[in-house]
């Protein structure tokens, strides 16, 4: 058993390190997006002002990265970076097609209907809090927790 993982696209070196950098500090949406289970939740954004957009409703990013982007960006947030808020918050609303129950987690599979959000959301919540298929929940995230990306180089704007 090794303890750094190498990933390749089209025999090509994307990034090689552990298993929980790979995870925490992807190096582009390829990475991003092969690396966990469930995986990451990828989005489309404009960067107005510093801030990411998806049809009118705010991505929270960090500023440091919001300051070295620029147009289209890619922001990708791990189900468990998701946080519950209420509907008056404005976090994206996420209609509930499926919770699998865990334990003490649970993982809501929904989906947003938001253009620029993927087509299933998943969001890990406590298993305990009892969501129901058809339920709409609204999320958001701590902007630290967002990793953003360049949509057309797909490399990771880092602070």
């Amino acid at each position: 058993m090794g303890d750094r993982v190498a990933v390749l696209k089209d025999g090509i070196l994307q990034q090689a390190d552990t298993p929980l950098r790979l995870y925490d500090e992807p190096v582009n949406l390829f990475v991003a997006g092969f690396i966990g289970s469930p995986a990451m939740n990828l989005m489309s954004a404009q960067l107005e002002e510093g801030r990411a957009t998806i049809a009118g409703h705010t991505v929270p990013i960090d500023r440091a990265v919001a300051a070295r982007a620029s147009g289209a960006v890619t922001p990708g947030v791990r189900p468990e970076a998701r946080r519950l808020v209420r509907a008056e918050s404005g976090g994206l609303p996420v209609t509930v097609n499926v919770v699998e129950e865990l334990g003490a987690d649970a993982f809501i599979y929904g989906t947003c209907g938001v253009a620029g959000t993927p087509d299933r959301v998943v969001v890990r919540v406590d298993g305990r809090q009892g969501h129901q298929k058809g339920q709409t929940v609204h999320v958001t995230t701590d902007p630290a927790r967002v990793h953003v990306f360049d949509t057309a180089s797909g490399d990771r704007l880092v602070k």
